[in-house]
């Protein structure tokens, strides 16, 4: 009985985490591209902390480069697009 409340709470906590962050292949392509620099919501988004329904969601102008530059974006992606 114990085993299935650990395994339930690591499911629960892994559904809910993950729409929080931005995609972790994406993190690694920012990391590659980057080394030095750790990527944070505003790197890319309008807002510290997006919320979609609050409109918060949308990206800045760095980030509608990035998207424009590739749907999956690429450590390359990032360095064509600048910091």
């Amino acid at each position: 009985m114990k085993n299935f409340i650990w395994i339930l709470y690591f499911m629960v906590a892994l559904t809910f985490a993950s729409p929080a962050l931005a995609n972790v292949k994406q993190i690694k392509a920012y990391k590659e591209a980057y080394p030095d620099e750790k990527p944070k919501c505003q790197h890319c988004h309008v807002s510290e902390k997006p919320k979609k329904d609050d409109g918060q969601h949308d990206m800045n102008t760095y980030g509608k480069k990035v998207l424009e530059l590739a749907k999956e974006p690429t450590a390359e992606t990032y360095k064509a697009a600048g910091k």
